[in-house]
């Protein structure tokens, strides 16, 4: 297995460095395309305090391969699989319909509009922020209707709350939605606000915790037990602006779990900001589609600072703060240099270096 992993990490390596177009197929018609993607992650860290058992590691962390198709002007997929943990699994796997310029439908797995695990390799950091994977589920099956336009996104779904590989019937079931506006939106200034809220019923349990943001030995510092409960609402206020070289977001996180066999209910909730300013470049950049701000163009150097916050009331409470440097070598390869610290309410404060080179096509 150790051999594959290197065989994969190589070829995505060599791919990523040595092409500058993507690999794609096309029919002479024009009516079919598709393309090839896929990326792998070294990330590397250390711990600077010696009151952990993991001090250290090196990891080919997250390497995937798939296909992205568009096809007869309306419709598109994508299939997407992970290795990692000596197992290989599905990531996104899903078709799309787009019903005009400004609706579309998408039916499959992939994630729910809510929180910022949808960003993937277009994280700004090594990892997400403890706050946003505290509450914020992995990807479901569903389906999902969005509306898209210059000064505003809406997105809705219903989800069942079990993924591509789950064999029960009883999965239980997801309804959210997400509303986006943009008051400010042009070519070097943006203001991004939403909401989110999100209605869980499901018989699977339920665990909020608070991690440090890294894949190297992570721990989870505050956790709250499996809970089996009624339901499950979540809710997400969030806050995007950019301007020139500057980008900025805020994003708060709310859980409330209906849990069945107690009187009382768990309340957990998270907020992160963060910032980054390019040293080189001319223009942070945002994708109108998905909402999100996306890293800025190759050749680009970036400073950031995040703080994050995550609260689970009687379980718990964690602060961490990053600061980094990336540097974008092209559209395919970057590097990003991360140093944590995070501060556990009535416990030890944890320090950790860490960097990930990623390769992407």
């Amino acid at each position: 297995m150790k051999t594959l992993k290197t065989l994969v990490a190589t070829a995505l390596l060599a791919i990523a460095t040595l092409s500058q177009a993507q690999v794609t197929i096309k029919t002479q018609a024009g009516d079919f395309n598709l393309r090839l993607i896929g990326r792998t992650n070294l990330d590397m860290g250390t711990y600077l305090t010696d009151h952990l058992d993991d001090r250290n590691g090196v990891s080919l962390n997250d390497t995937r391969l798939g296909v992205q198709a568009n096809f007869d002007e309306k419709w598109s997929a994508k299939i997407e699989v992970r290795y990692s943990d000596k197992a290989i699994s599905f990531r996104d796997l899903w078709i799309g319909y787009k019903i005009n310029d400004k609706n579309s439908l998408k039916a499959g797995n992939f994630f729910q509009p809510y929180g910022s695990k949808i960003l993937g390799l277009n994280y700004r950091f090594v990892e997400n922020a403890s706050a946003d994977n505290a509450f914020c589920p992995n990807r479901k099956m569903g389906l999902a209707w969005s509306y898209v336009s210059d000064p505003f996104n809406v997105t809705a779904g219903l989800f069942t709350d079990g993924d591509v590989d789950a064999k029960k019937m009883d999965q239980g079931f997801s309804l959210t939605a997400k509303a986006i506006a943009r008051p400010i939106f042009d070519e070097t200034t943006i203001l991004h606000i939403g909401v989110a809220p999100m209605f869980t019923k499901s018989p699977n349990a339920v665990t909020f915790k608070g991690t440090m943001p890294t894949t190297i030995a992570s721990h989870s510092f505050i956790a709250t037990p499996a809970m089996a409960t009624d339901n499950v609402f979540r809710s997400e206020i969030e806050a995007i602006f950019i301007s020139g070289k500057f980008y900025a977001e805020a994003r708060y996180l709310m859980a409330k779990a209906n849990c069945e066999n107690s009187d009382e209910d768990t309340f957990g909730q998270g907020l992160f900001a963060q910032a980054s300013f390019l040293l080189k470049g001319d223009q942070q950049k945002y994708n109108k589609t998905t909402g999100l701000a996306i890293p800025p163009a190759p050749k680009s150097l970036e400073v950031l600072a995040r703080v994050s916050h995550v609260d689970l009331d009687q379980y718990g409470k964690m602060t961490d703060v990053t600061i980094g440097l990336n540097y974008y070598f092209n559209k395919h390869v970057n590097v990003k240099a991360n140093y944590v610290a995070c501060a556990v309410k009535d416990a030890d404060t944890h320090h950790l270096a860490q960097m990930r080179l990623q390769f992407s096509f």
